[in-house]
């Protein structure tokens, strides 16, 4: 499957394996809280999930300098999702990221969490996460003229377009 910038996000949902359940704001409360993260980052696929890409979305597109996406976080962990963001509480106690995450999730919806393992990117030559973060990345900014929207990740790494083996 050869994949551009032009259809990566097919090959994104179409690809990456969904985490169970969402992260989204308490009905009770309207406020995040640890337990959101927690429902999706204490999963069994989450601490199995090693050595991966990861992605976030939300539900609605988020418009962005060319286009919409609602893509707003591409990273990359060796570890388990679950060891990278099992931990939420700097997510929810920082004023900053409380204040970033209860947007996002107030005008865009909730957040899921999907991956891919680095195997399906072993056509890159010396395939690392870092070099397959840097290639979803750049699939993005070659779609927006940006990088999402909670990515603070750049990238050197520009292939125009790679075979992918799923």
């Amino acid at each position: 499957m050869n994949i551009t910038y032009e259809n990566y996000d097919s090959f994104f949902k179409s690809h990456f394996k969904c985490l169970p359940n969402k992260i989204d704001i308490q009905k009770n409360n309207m406020k995040l809280v640890e337990e959101d993260f927690k429902k999706v980052f204490h999963t069994r696929e989450a601490r199995n999930a090693k050595n991966v890409i990861y992605i976030w979305r939300c539900e609605k597109k988020i418009p962005r300098l060319k286009g919409k996406s609602n893509i707003i976080y591409i990273g990359q962990t060796s570890k388990s999702l679950f060891s990278r963001h099992g931990s939420a509480r700097i997510k929810v106690n920082s004023k900053a990221n409380k204040q970033k995450y209860n947007d996002i999730i107030e005008q865009y919806g909730p957040i899921t969490i999907s991956y891919i393992e680095l195997e399906a990117f072993s056509s890159i030559d010396t395939t690392t996460l870092l070099t397959a973060e840097g290639q979803c990345l750049w699939w993005y900014f070659k779609n927006h003229s940006e990088y999402p929207p909670i990515n603070y990740t750049k990238t050197k790494i520009r292939n125009e377009e790679l075979l992918m083996h799923v």
